[in-house]
């Protein structure tokens, strides 16, 4: 005897319960056509979801008060998705994210922990600089080692193109305008 878990044997109910109502609905298009037998297609679906044993879809789950990180991966998607659901206040699944705010103000008070980074003598020193909105950026989009060169990650389009036409000089395209004068 074959196993289903608990949402397959939901969805065998369900779909009995569609083809009895197709029972109800069902006419005759063509003359002579006779009826499919509905309740019995139905009737052996339920027999096949009953006689099977049910196991549980997964292993439980282990939710606690932690923030999302905190948790498993599928635990975590599925709060998020409750969460995200609308039911609930948007603050409380940034809570989920980030932390609360009072936590994430009091890291800030104190301090990110410092990152030591591992110098590279191929990569150049970087300065920080003040961003002013009025004036467009083109970020790099790689750096060429040697020659101290960053390529722009924006190309712009080329100038003019030109369509070829497969039709001679001559040939004039069909158009519905008509001009009056």
């Amino acid at each position: 005897m074959s196993t289903m878990t608990e949402a397959q044997k939901r969805d065998a109910y369900h779909e009995a319960k569609h083809i009895l109502r197709l029972d109800g609905k069902w006419q005759q298009l063509m003359p002579g056509t006779r009826k499919p037998n509905f309740k019995r297609a139905a009737r052996e679906i339920l027999r096949r979801a009953l006689g099977r044993k049910v196991r549980r879809n997964d292993a439980p789950l282990n939710l606690h008060g932690g923030l999302m990180h905190e948790h498993s991966e599928r635990e975590a998607h599925l709060l998020e998705r409750t969460l995200k659901s609308g039911h609930h206040d948007p603050s409380i699944l940034h809570s989920f994210q980030l932390g609360s705010a009072e936590s994430r103000q009091e890291q800030t008070v104190r301090g990110a922990p410092r990152v030591e980074y591992h110098e590279d003598p191929d990569l150049p020193d970087f300065e920080v600089y003040m961003h002013d909105p009025s004036t467009t950026i083109d970020y790099p989009s790689h750096y060429e080692p040697g020659t101290g060169i960053y390529h722009s990650s924006v190309h712009p389009p080329p100038e003019h193109a030109e369509i070829p036409m497969r039709a001679p000089p001559s040939t004039r395209l069909p158009t519905k305008y008509e001009a009056v004068h």
